[in-house]
């Protein structure tokens, strides 16, 4: 992988900061690759049950119109957030409840990464993101990127936790081709947790010579809780991106993330790209 080779990058919007925030992530990025940035608007009415049909009908008429109005504000919005550069954005209203919009956008497009805006919570082993973004962590095939800011400039410095595994080593490989892209130095951590003695991945195994040749890669091993010292590191140090491996597990009926990604991605200072594995999300 020489670069991430994004093609479509899709990014909600709900016309707070945080979606200003992660138009200008998506403008950056889709550099890489030359990218086309889709802003989706995602909204739907659902009428009581106990609403006469003449209601409903009224209700559905207005809620047309209001779609109407989103698409000219969602237009207005990318370009006050972009200046010039929003010419280049298509703006895409859906109706379709938030998250189920953009994941059937992101099907329907073809989009390779995802960029929303996110807040963070309180408490560090507290599990919720909010609903919307909660899902698309455990449903997107694709990755996702989380901002909590506007982006400082190019990407210069990045932090990629590794442990073996195929999303690590998938996010990993992103990494890299973030990092050609930006000529950036990658930072690769590898946590050993409590007695565990495994040995830390061979990168070099990981991604083509070429690609390692145009970035800089810096290797560390830490022991504690991964988490813990994931979000530890990337406080002390000041990088621009966190790219992290996340994989997928079943639970009942449906698909949970592992503690240490949801947690890296609830606390990490910088912005959280995080990446699955193949075969991981069904």
């Amino acid at each position: 992988m020489d670069t991430p080779g994004f093609k479509t990058i899709l990014c909600p919007v709900d016309f707070g900061e945080l979606s200003a925030h992660a138009l200008r992530h998506a403008n950056l990025l889709a550099g890489c690759g030359n990218a086309k940035v889709i802003a989706i608007y995602a909204n739907w009415f659902e009428a009581p049950a106990y609403f006469t049909a003449g209601r409903v009908d009224e209700l559905q008429k207005q809620f047309r119109e209001a779609l109407g109005d989103a698409e000219r504000s969602l237009k207005a919005f990318v370009h006050s957030t972009l200046g010039g550069s929003g010419d280049k954005v298509e703006t895409r209203v859906v109706e379709a409840l938030p998250a189920d919009g953009i994941l059937g956008l992101a099907a329907s497009t073809g989009a390779d990464l995802i960029i929303m805006g996110t807040h963070g919570r309180t408490g560090f082993n507290r599990w919720m993101l909010g609903s919307v973004t909660e899902r698309i962590l455990r449903e997107s095939p694709v990755p996702l990127l989380t901002v909590r800011a506007a982006p400082r400039g190019d990407v210069r410095r990045i932090l990629s936790p590794i442990d073996g595994t195929e999303a690590s080593r998938n996010a990993f490989r992103l990494a890299a081709g973030l990092g050609a892209c930006f000529n950036a130095e990658i930072t690769a951590v590898y946590v050993h947790e409590g007695g565990s003695a495994k040995s830390v991945p061979d990168l070099c195994h990981w991604i083509p010579a070429e690609a390692r040749q145009r970035c800089h890669i810096r290797e560390l091993v830490r022991h504690g809780d991964p988490a813990e010292e994931i979000v530890a590191l990337a406080s002390e140090e000041a990088f621009d991106l966190l790219v992290i491996g996340a994989p997928h597990r079943r639970f009942f009926e449906g698909l949970v993330l592992g503690t240490t990604t949801l947690r890296a991605v609830r606390h990490a200072p910088c912005p959280v790209l995080t990446v699955s594995g193949p075969g991981e999300v069904r």
